[in-house]
This record gives structure tokens, sequence and C-alpha cells, in this order.
């Protein structure tokens, strides 16, 4: 059963959107109130983003959310951020841990995709086997929706040559959080700046198709789509930037494929 979008973005504006977040409150590690959802949405809005897609986590044996408790914050959230930010759109959803039966669920509606629409944004353990996440993406391909796989940066599986051509073969999308793009804990540590240089690489080189903040809080893990953006149009150009940006989560939210 899919959720229909509240409302499709005006195709003329520029509205920068972000599809990976953790705004909704208490529901898993990332915001813990409305009012400090209310100012991470702000520190987004102040960054030019103008739809939002709530993703709190869904794992087996941890963070089991219903999309009943969805609904009813979003509906608190809609009216808290109407106030302060009327243009801003909020639009439910989740960042799935892949488990088997992961696609029966999301068919009965237990589970919710991006924005009503065929994409689910679905997410593996750091350690995870290629054969898992290529066997992920073909049952969710078959049931027929369009994964978007959650900060692929993350699976050391996808370093090797030629899988990520591979993944988007099979019909997969790549999402990368902004943050991997600029971001480094210590400017000194060698394997962090070998992994920034990688993400760089493979944005640069077309495999990301739908970048996200990942946002969990006002100051850890902030939204920081800005300075990653500026980047990416100094590096790939204004129409790569606006792609990632604008006209692929578009896409989602309008449930067409890209």
């Amino acid at each position: 059963m899919l959720q229909k979008s509240q409302e499709e973005p005006k195709k003329k504006e520029q509205r920068i959107s972000d599809i990976h977040t953790h705004v909704l409150p208490g529901l898993d590690d990332g915001s813990k109130s409305i009012s400090a959802s209310v100012r991470m949405l702000r520190k987004s809005y102040q960054q030019g983003v103008r739809n939002v897609i709530a993703t709190p986590h869904y794992t087996v044996y941890h963070w089991r959310t219903k999309p009943e408790q969805i609904q009813r914050l979003m509906e608190q959230m809609a009216k808290a951020v109407q106030k302060v930010m009327p243009e801003l759109r909020l639009y439910s959803g989740q960042e799935i841990q892949y488990f088997e039966g992961m696609a029966d669920m999301l068919q009965r509606g237990e589970l919710l995709t991006l924005a009503g629409s065929h994409y689910v944004l679905v997410e593996f353990l750091p350690q995870s086997q290629w054969s898992q996440i290529q066997n992920a993406v073909r049952e969710l391909l078959l049931a027929g929706y369009f994964p978007v796989l959650a900060h692929i940066e993350r699976y050391q599986c996808l370093r090797k040559t030629g899988r990520l051509t591979e993944l988007q073969r099979e019909g997969a999308y790549l999402q990368m959080n902004y943050g991997s793009l600029i971001k480094l804990r210590n400017v000194w540590n060698l394997r962090e700046r070998l992994e920034r240089r990688w993400c760089r690489k493979v944005l640069l080189a077309g495999y990301i198709s739908f970048l996200g903040t990942d946002m969990h809080g006002v100051h850890h893990r902030a939204p920081d789509s800005d300075r990653a953006l500026a980047w990416i149009r100094k590096k790939g150009g204004d129409t790569l930037a606006r792609q990632l940006s604008v006209e692929n989560p578009e896409k989602i939210i309008l449930d067409e494929r890209l």
C-alpha cells in the first residue's frame, strides 16, 4: 500500500529536497523533541531546503517504528513548521535496515516508502556482504520497488571495482550523505582522507543519484548541504549540483523513475 505525497513540489522553483533525515522526535537516535526538530529544519531551510522526507530508522531488533506512529508525529511537525517555515513541505518515509520479508511488509503497508512513492530507502550493516546487498536489491525490484541504498560510503564491499556499476545496471539507486564529501573528524587521519577522496571520486564519476543530510540533531550530524553543494558546483558544475539536490529527489516526490 503506497501512501500518497502530501503535495507536489513546484517545478519552476529551485527547491532543494532532503530525502534522508531523522527529524521525527523520539522514534530513533535522531531528534529528541519537537523544538529540536524545528531547529534542525530551520537550519536546513536557511540552506535552501524546501522538501524534507522524514526517514526514521526501522530495524527488526531495535527501532520497529510503525506507520501510525510516524503519521501522528508528521501531523504534529506539520503544525509546528507551518508557523515558522510555511514553504517547507514534509513527507513521510523510513530508513529500513534490510531483512528477509521486508518487501512483504512494504506491500502490506507495514513499512513506508519514500513520500508514498515506489522508492524505498534501505540500509545495511557496514560489514554486510556483497551477496546480501545484491539479493536485497533484486528482491525489492521484483516486488515493484525502486531501492535507494542509504549512505553507500559505509559499505566496504562496494569499494571493489565494478560493483557500483553492477548495482546501477540492476536498477538500484545510490544515496550518499552530504557530509561525507566535506567533513573530516581528524584532518590528519589518512583513512578518513582516503574515504572522502573515494566519495568525491564516485560522485563526480556519476554513480550517485541522491544526496541526503542524514541529519540527527542541531549540532551532532547537523544538516550541512550548503558546503557540500558549493564543492559540487566548483568541481562538477551547477548542472550536477542541481540534478542531485533538486531534480533527482523531485522524481521521488512525484513518483517518477529516473
